[in-house]
């Protein structure tokens, strides 16, 4: 039945699936864009069928790069279910992409000249936010000449570094690693999915002068910085908010859906860039206010993401019904 499995991965890369989702004693199914999907006439996989494919699955989950199959290199991501085991396969890009051609805002571009502070890529599951993160480090390792930590555990995308030096060596946890790092005069740190517990390293890493950047799995600039701050212990939380509201660059938020003429998907984006005003809001813990501030600051290359989705839909590139599981405001789409 691994035959299957094979199968399977390869109708996935034919379809242009995000990802395709398998469990034992259950059909199987592709993303597209968010939308999950079932695979027709998919046959019920037995238990079993995973670890014969993938081999040896250690603890109850887990997510390691595994093939290539089909020529491509795939980030699988399994835990366990009722009925069996199940997997996420999610192909793997094998080149990274430039950032200025990822059909992002144009005011965008401007991240590119940031040179220290915090810069966070925020997302749902399946947003492309990595994507987008890494395509930004790379450009920036590519056209500057920086001492660069990759903290990135999962290592998804190739980076082009061009002439800038990545350290390797240094050891211990992601903390343990930026303070080394620090240490070591590194100028930009690439952490991939963000942790809890590198809360304060991350703070005090853009603090003291490097460019940081970090993943966070939220829907909007708000649940970006909720996320943040509280990773951030009761009797820390308003350090953290001052801090925070210091060293912050911008927000970048992103997730995909299904173009309106079913071929692909179009990126939906909200930014946040850190002013004097989105400053005072975080450090007052008056962040909930911050959508206010963005739907007023278009001139100052702020976007949000209602305005985005309503102008998707007057362009003709989505559907009103697939950007009204998104906007805050429907009246927006009207």
């Amino acid at each position: 039945m691994a035959s299957e499995i094979e199968s399977l991965l390869e109708y996935a890369l034919n379809v242009g699936a995000s990802d395709l989702i398998v469990t034992e004693g259950a059909p199987s199914a592709v993303r597209f864009a968010g939308r999950v999907c079932a695979i027709p006439d998919a046959s019920v996989l037995p238990f079993g069928t995973l670890a014969e494919f993938l081999g040896a699955l250690e603890g109850e989950s887990g997510t390691f790069v595994g093939g290539p199959w089909h020529d491509t290199r795939w980030r699988v991501k399994y835990f366990r279910e009722a009925l069996g085991n199940a997997a996420i396969f999610r192909p793997l890009m094998a080149e990274c992409p430039d950032f200025t051609s990822l059909g992002a805002p144009a005011s965008l571009d401007n991240l590119l000249g940031v040179s220290s502070g915090l810069v966070v890529f925020g997302g749902p599951v399946c947003s492309g936010k990595t994507v987008s993160a890494t395509s930004f480090v790379s450009s920036m390792c590519s056209s500057n000449i920086l001492r660069f930590c990759n903290l990135d555990s999962a290592h998804e995308l190739p980076l082009k570094t061009g002439e800038s030096l990545m350290l390797q060596n240094s050891v211990g946890t992601t903390s343990e690693k930026l303070e080394q790092g620090l240490r070591s005069g590194t100028d930009l740190f690439w952490v991939g999915d963000f942790e809890e517990s590198t809360l304060i390293p991350i703070l005090r890493a853009a603090e003291s002068g490097a460019l940081v950047v970090v993943n966070v799995t939220a829907g909007n600039a708000v649940g970006v910085v909720d996320a943040l701050l509280s990773a951030a212990s009761p009797e820390n939380r308003d350090l953290v908010r001052t801090m925070l509201a210091s060293v912050l660059k911008a927000v970048v938020v992103q997730r995909l859906l299904p173009a309106a003429e079913g071929n692909g998907a179009v990126s939906a984006w909200e930014i946040l860039f850190n002013t004097q005003n989105v400053a005072s809001h975080i450090r007052s813990g008056d962040h909930f206010k911050l959508p206010s501030i963005i739907a007023a600051s278009a001139s100052e290359g702020m976007l949000l993401m209602d305005d985005c989705l309503a102008e998707l839909v007057r362009s003709g590139y989505v559907s009103a019904e697939d950007a009204g599981r998104y906007v805050s405001n429907p009246a927006r789409l009207a």
